[in-house]
């Protein structure tokens, strides 16, 4: 049997609770049983708040919180530390076994003992109040307000907010453009958050944001703000799916671009599908199908066409460089120049848009990586390095990929032993959550390029633990 809508039915026991006097824990707990929340959930609903509304509240309590930190905590999805649980504390006046999170021993007390409303259970989530029902409530509403007097009870106030709450709800039910555009921005600082996130926290909070933007395209909206939710739920399945090659995980991040796919198909914007197919195209870049990834980076390149988009310049380096991994050096230095030209047309914003756009360092990057493997170290090297000079110290992804292309270069010219240490010192630096499939399948790499006269060196010996102590930060 479904399990019914909880915020109606927390309305209608909110009203049922200023009217018998119930307690805040009573309220919650009985939130709780007819609707099968958590209690956590059940003690923000018995307030009558949004996500939004409690994380606001929360902020004047104890500090900042994001509303995916409340969702994943309510869900069950994550536990909160104990300085927030202790937050959460406060902001609901209670203890955390009454919030869930605990439980109380005491002998002879009965928490859970189940409260008794007088209500009958609610109707369906989809049906419309009964006259009784509306009846019922215009008579309580005018019992606590007209025998008010001069002031107004605390039952009194409880209900006009309700019954205020309940309008702004139902006119938010469609989405403003306020909200449309804190997801545009959120969907953005993903986008930028992906060199500094762990992959799995970045992972964690844009699923968690694609399913209320999922919810949101469920109901009914205007075409426009259909279209533009689906704009933010392409780039949100794209950061998941970004996160999960970080993490090694081949398959599922494909299903994401797909997915993300479909939902950029909605919005007609070819620089979005492009740049999903690019992002696709680095899967066989990193995890050994160089003609996969010069397939989809080409493919890319086409969807982009005359587009003044990122993705125009992006595609063709990626393309150059699968196609340099491929042995084809005059195909690959003929798309890095289409990508140089079509660089040199980006406007200063998309220059400048670590999330979306194609940047002067990472432009230095796919050259330099390019040469690396034309076997061209001395421009390889200088345009490596200018790349990491573009870098900030916490941006760890892209620093460890050049500076173990850097490796690959030393390698070549003869410089085994030294290169060995530069890749051992880039996977001891990173932090463990850092540490990802893709930073050691391209450490691989560097290790298997090195001559079989040199694999005994101590040097290629400390480069093999540093990968297999790297291995369990994997995911399983």
């Amino acid at each position: 049997m479904a399990r019914p809508n909880p915020r109606p039915v927390a309305d209608r026991l909110r009203q049922q609770a200023a009217l018998d006097g119930w307690t805040p824990w009573q309220l919650a707990h009985q939130i709780t049983t007819e609707c099968g929340i958590s209690r956590l959930q059940a003690y923000r609903l018995a307030q009558g708040w949004t996500l939004d509304a409690a994380v606001t509240a929360y902020a004047a309590v104890r500090g900042r919180l994001t509303v995916q930190q409340l969702s994943a905590w309510e869900n069950g999805s994550t536990r909160p530390g104990e300085g927030h649980l202790d937050g959460l504390c406060q902001l609901y006046e209670t203890r955390p076994d009454r919030l869930g999170f605990a439980t109380d021993y005491t002998p002879g007390t009965t928490p859970d003992a189940p409260v008794r409303p007088t209500r009958a259970t609610p109707p369906p989530d989809d049906a419309p109040a009964s006259r009784e029902e509306t009846a019922e409530r215009r008579t309580l509403l005018r019992t606590l307000l007209t025998g008010a007097g001069l002031h107004l009870s605390a039952p009194a106030l409880n209900a006009l907010a309700d019954v205020r709450e309940t309008m702004a709800e139902t006119l938010n039910e469609t989405l403003s453009e306020m909200t449309m555009e804190q997801w545009e921005r959120s969907a953005v600082e993903y986008g930028h958050a992906y060199q500094m996130s762990p992959p799995g926290q970045l992972l964690a909070e844009s699923v968690l944001d694609f399913v209320e933007v999922q919810q949101l395209l469920a109901r009914r909206q205007a075409a426009d703000y259909r279209t533009r939710l689906c704009h933010v739920a392409a780039q949100l399945a794209g950061t998941a799916g970004m996160a999960l090659v970080a993490l090694g995980e081949q398959r599922e991040a494909r299903s994401w671009f797909r997915c993300a796919q479909l939902a950029a198909e909605e919005t007609g914007d070819r620089a979005l599908r492009a740049w999903l197919l690019a992002r696709e195209a680095v899967i066989p870049f990193y995890f050994g199908s160089p003609q996969a990834a010069a397939d989809l980076a080409e493919r890319a390149r086409l969807v982009a066409g005359n587009t003044a988009c990122a993705t125009a310049a992006w595609a063709p380096a990626l393309e150059a460089r699968s196609l340099a991994r491929l042995g084809r050096a005059d195909d690959a230095r003929q798309a890095m120049q289409i990508a140089e030209r079509a660089f040199a047309r980006l406007g200063a914003d998309q220059k400048s848009d670590t999330a979306y756009g194609y940047t002067e360092r990472q432009m230095r990057w796919h050259i330099g990586s390019m040469h690396t493997v034309l076997g061209d170290t001395r421009r390889a090297q200088a345009a490596l390095d200018e790349a990491l000079t573009m870098y900030a110290p916490i941006e760890h992804l892209d620093r460890a990929l050049i500076a173990l292309d850097q490796t690959a270069g030393l390698i070549h010219v003869g410089e085994v032993a030294t290169a060995a240490q530069v890749a051992v010192q880039t996977l001891e630096m990173l932090p463990a959550e850092h540490r990802t499939g893709i930073v050691v399948s391209r450490a691989r790499e560097v290790a298997a390029a090195i001559p079989a006269r040199a694999v005994r060196m101590p040097a290629v010996r400390d480069l093999r633990e540093a990968i297999a102590a790297s291995v369990p930060a994997l995911p399983a």
